[in-house]
């Protein structure tokens, strides 16, 4: 490790109810509550819709009756991270209810499952499948008032069918994606929706009850509202973040790809740009990434500039890019004559996997937030997974391994530290878990998801104004 530095950041806050700040999601909700919705109400009453066969829908419900009640952890060690939930109501620290009519469910019968059986192409069958979702989606969603979100309960016997055992949410065929499909029904709809499959409802999946608890009533809670359960603290003022990244276009050309753009604003409110099909370029060391063209980078970064100065009322004064993949010099030069008019720039490449590893001289493995300075700094080692002070847990299994951050050797504006700093920030921003953190940003780390969804022939030929820009349709 000659030459190598080590340094240490310390863990970005959170902002809640009150602008109350904590370091930990579930511990400044529990103390102090979510960030209020706009209308400045102190409880949210979360209109929730069920989809599913009579058992799927009744485990549903079972599931949101324990949430209302609260819900131990299992054994009888109640660790700091492993902190029970509190239960739902008027009193409850989360501020949140759950409101079920019964004109807002809307049950498959079993003979049409049944039925499927008789269907012997899985593509023939997946589309009957969602045919019978999209029928209860439309007459859940129609109803007056609307649910605010959706909650697709798979049935059992359509997820045996289709999967064999593995996770509901993996159904998918040559042209197209379960979960996609169904997120895109809710977005036609105007309205969220969640999946739940049959082995969470069971308690068979790998996180305990307790712990789907947190994250349902996290992530209902912030699609219900439209809005953000915390805030960040710590981001740079009238900065432009856009996280870009490529996906396959499902039922064209293989070749075709397409880029996606997710914008952050320093308070963390967000929204998807979808680019234009670009061409898929082989890089120098035959990794086979794509890379934008010098024309499509330059209207892709206008676009972003566009719509943030549309929510803004503004230019930024600063433009950070996050990608997953190195810039090529036709990608930059693209980006930069698109944003030509803005004061600062930052050019980040940011990667998942390196093989240094970094051991402590105590049990413990390295803290999150150390960071590891190679000579030259070319590139720098950041541990967003690690042992964390705040909750005394390293709630991991196996060694933890740094992500990547290596800044454009000539659009770099800011320092290592504030760099990787954001970056630490932005891995706190998954409103789809109350986790105390993800090991990528949300810059980069939700490229798949929204990716699955655009890829799809339905997303595909969505009209501009009919697109949905906000992330709580696609998580």
């Amino acid at each position: 490790m000659s030459g190598f530095r080590v340094d240490y950041l310390s863990e970005p806050e959170l902002v809640f109810a009150g602008g109350n700040t904590a370091k930990d999601p579930r511990s400044g909700l529990l103390k102090y509550g979510p960030c209020p919705p706009r209308d400045g109400s102190n409880h949210e009453v979360v209109r929730v819709g069920l989809i599913g066969d009579s058992w799927s829908i009744s485990a549903m419900r079972d599931l949101l009756e324990d949430m209302r009640y609260g819900i131990l952890p299992e054994g009888d060690e109640r660790q700091r991270w492993n902190q029970p939930f509190p239960g739902l109501g008027p009193n409850s620290e989360l501020k949140m209810s759950f409101d079920q009519r019964p004109m807002w469910r809307g049950e498959i019968e079993h003979d049409d499952i049944d039925s499927l059986s008789d269907v012997r192409d899985d593509a023939d069958r997946v589309e009957m499948a969602l045919d019978y979702i999209k029928y209860q989606i439309e007459g859940v969603c129609s109803t007056t008032p609307s649910p605010d979100v959706v909650i697709v309960s798979i049935p059992e016997t359509l997820a045996e069918l289709f999967t064999e055992g593995k996770k509901a949410d993996t159904i998918r065929t040559a042209d197209t994606d379960f979960r996609s499909r169904i997120k895109l029904l809710g977005m036609l709809n105007q309205t969220p929706t969640q999946l739940i499959g049959p082995k969470t409802l069971r308690g068979e999946d790998v996180q305990p009850r307790r712990e789907v608890a947190w994250n349902l009533a996290v992530g209902l809670l912030y699609k219900a509202r439209r809005g953000r359960p915390w805030k960040l603290t710590e981001l740079k003022s009238n900065t432009c973040y856009a996280g870009i990244s490529f996906y396959d276009e499902r039922g064209t050309d293989p070749d075709t790809r397409a880029s996606i753009a997710q914008v952050f604003m320093e308070t963390g409110e967000n929204f998807v740009i979808r680019g234009d099909p670009v061409t898929d370029i082989a890089s120098d060391d035959d990794t086979g990434r794509t890379h934008l063209s010098a024309g499509d980078a330059e209207r892709l970064i206008q676009t972003i500039l566009e719509r943030y100065g549309d929510r803004r009322q503004d230019r930024p004064d600063r433009l950070v890019i996050h990608k997953s993949s190195n810039f090529w010099e036709q990608e930059t030069e693209g980006f930069k004559s698109g944003s030509e008019d803005v004061r600062q720039r930052d050019f980040i490449t940011i990667r998942e996997h390196h093989p240094i590893r970094l051991f402590s001289n105590t049990q413990y493995p390295p803290l999150r937030g150390t960071v590891a300075l190679p000579p030259g700094r070319e590139e720098y080692y950041l541990y967003t997974k690690g042992f964390i002070p705040e909750i005394s847990a390293y709630a991991e299994s196996g060694t933890p391994n740094p992500i990547v951050v290596r800044p454009h050797e000539e659009v770099n504006a800011t320092s290592y530290r504030e760099i990787c700093e954001e970056i630490l920030s932005f891995s706190k921003l998954d409103w789809n878990s109350s986790d105390f953190c993800k090991k990528l940003p949300v810059t980069v780390g939700i490229a798949d998801a929204v990716s699955d969804i655009l890829a799809e022939p339905m997303a595909q030929n969505l009209p501009d104004g009919a697109f949905p820009y906000h992330y709580y349709y696609y998580m």
